[in-house]
């Protein structure tokens, strides 16, 4: 399997986790099964009821619009340059506020937050003492482990940090992004303990999470628990715990759009991981009935043929 090959699966597969996780998302197993008896497995059966009809069959929502404007931002300035990735995803709240989270709304409309979205983001958490380590950054992990080094721990923490400022997002972040970049570039899962490792570095409150993803069940991760299922911890479990208990990326999807709870992001994550590691080529035939297709085509080519100008350019520096 080549290097493109799997940066297409990653982008890919992010793109179907998301859509087809949005028809389970909010939802708890035993509401799962009483909705899709043999499961979820294609956008045909996604019921409309009053959360999912905002969205088309097979559309994806914001973990894959923002994914791709970083995309976009990193494709345009050559690197990751934090300042306009802000500068690019406050357009597109401004055009599209609908599906954002709340607390958007107000860290985006600052006028400095443009030109200063570490230090910005890092006052409203404090000023408005924000306790909640949500979940919505985390898949920017993948794209940022993608890019890999000299700056992947950098890269990673200016990406979660301008809009979630919380160790916990972060870790969990450097976490995804250190598995991200080691299935890309050998092929191999990032050991456990160096995943401690991590979690000891820069916020030990995730490794509860991390030893359940590694040991436990899927059911261990109570990924359907309405008071916390939008936690960055339940999510960082959501998408390792196939790595080591999943032997495809179809058994991936399908086992995690299942589990619920906040299954858009979930999926989204868990899929960018498999797609990494098993290729486009190995993801479930639903990814071609992606209505939009074609957009996320254009992106993956882009995205890939900037990778390895950008591989090129780190080997001959």
């Amino acid at each position: 399997m080549n290097f493109s090959d799997r940066i297409r699966g990653a982008i890919f597969g992010m793109a179907l986790g998301d859509a087809l996780g949005l028809g389970t998302e909010f939802m708890t197993v035993d509401e799962i099964k009483f909705h899709y008896p043999e499961g979820l497995r294609h956008f045909s059966q996604i019921i409309r009821d009053a959360h999912r009809c905002l969205w088309k069959r097979g559309d994806w929502t914001n973990d894959t619009e923002i994914n791709h404007i970083l995309i976009r931002s990193i494709i345009e300035r050559n690197c990751f340059d934090v300042r306009h990735f802000a500068q690019q995803l406050k357009a597109h709240h401004s055009e599209d506020a609908a599906d954002m989270p709340d607390f958007y709304n107000d860290l985006l409309a600052r006028p400095e937050w443009e030109e200063e979205p570490l230090e910005t983001a890092h006052h409203y958490w404090r000023d408005n003492k924000l306790w909640k380590a949500r979940n919505e950054a985390l898949p920017r992990a993948i794209i940022t482990g993608i890019l890999g080094f000299p700056r992947l721990i950098g890269n990673t923490l200016d990406a979660i940090s301008i809009t979630h400022d919380d160790t916990r997002c972060t870790c969990s972040a450097v976490i995804i992004a250190s598995m991200a970049d080691s299935i890309l570039r050998t092929g191999e899962l990032c050991s456990y303990r160096e995943l401690r490792d991590l979690g000891h570095t820069h916020d030990a409150r995730i490794l509860h999470a991390l030893e359940r993803a590694y040991n436990g069940e899927i059911h261990d991760l109570e990924l359907d628990d309405p008071d916390n299922l939008w936690q960055t911890r339940k999510c960082m479990a959501a998408g390792l715990w196939p790595l080591w208990h999943c032997s495809s990326a179809e058994e991936t999807l399908h086992t995690i759009v299942d589990a619920g709870g906040d299954a858009d992001t979930n999926s989204a994550l868990a899929m960018g991981l498999a797609g990494l590691r098993y290729g486009f080529d190995a993801l479930p035939e639903e990814v071609n009935n992606l209505p939009r297709y074609k957009e996320v085509e254009e992106i993956a080519d882009s995205f890939v043929k900037f990778m390895e100008r950008y591989e090129a350019e780190k080997q001959n520096n």
